[in-house]
C-alpha cells in the first residue's frame, strides 16, 4: 500500500507581493523617483518652526522625507520653490518618515522648482553622486607616520638601536 505524503493545510506557501497585487487587482503603486532635493517643512500648529528637510524619493502621491520626524498622524506642508504640498505623516523611522500627500502631485514640476536658500537648485540623483568617484576598491594612502630620528631615552626607556 503506498502513502500519499501531503502537506498540512495550516502551511501556505507566501506569494511575492507583485503577485499577490495581480491576482488580488490591486492598483500599481505610482512611479517613484530616487531624489535628494532640500524643502522647507512646517508642522501643523508650528508656525515659527520650520526646517529644511531632505526629500529622499517622492511619487504623485507622497514621499520619503529625512530629517526630524514629526509624529505619525501629523499635518504638515512642504514647500519647494512655488509649490506648497499639504501632507499628512503616515510612518516613522530612525531617520526617515513618509509623508502620504492630501492630492496628487506633478512630480517633474516639484523637483524643478528651486529649493530653499541653503539648497542647490536642481536635484541631485543618486547616480550623480557616485558617477565621478573612483572605483571603492582603491583605498586612499594612508598619511606616513613621522619616524623616530632623535634615539634618546625615553620617559627611561632605550629606543631600540641606541647605543647610550
Amino acid at each position: 500500500m503506498m502513502r500519499r505524503r501531503h502537506r498540512p493545510p495550516h502551511i501556505v506557501l507566501p506569494l511575492p507581493f507583485t503577485v499577490a497585487r495581480r491576482i488580488m487587482d490591486l492598483p500599481d503603486r505610482p512611479k517613484r523617483s530616487n531624489v535628494f532635493m532640500d524643502a522647507n517643512l512646517e508642522a501643523e500648529g508650528q508656525t515659527s518652526d520650520i526646517e529644511v528637510v531632505r526629500i529622499r524619493d517622492i511619487s504623485a502621491g507622497g514621499a520619503k522625507v529625512q530629517g526630524v520626524a514629526p509624529d505619525v498622524g501629523t499635518r504638515i506642508v512642504l514647500t519647494r520653490g512655488r509649490f506648497t504640498i499639504p501632507a499628512r505623516v503616515v510612518w516613522v523611522g530612525p531617520t526617515q518618515f513618509g509623508v502620504e500627500f492630501d492630492k496628487p502631485i506633478n512630480v517633474d514640476e516639484v523637483m524643478k522648482a528651486a529649493g530653499p536658500a541653503k539648497a542647490p537648485d536642481k536635484p541631485v540623483y543618486a547616480s550623480a553622486l557616485t558617477s565621478d568617484y573612483p572605483s571603492q576598491g582603491r583605498a586612499a594612502p594612508r598619511p606616513s607616520q613621522p619616524k623616530p630620528t632623535d634615539r634618546r631615552p625615553l620617559f627611561g626607556l632605550r629606543v631600540a638601536g641606541s647605543n647610550r
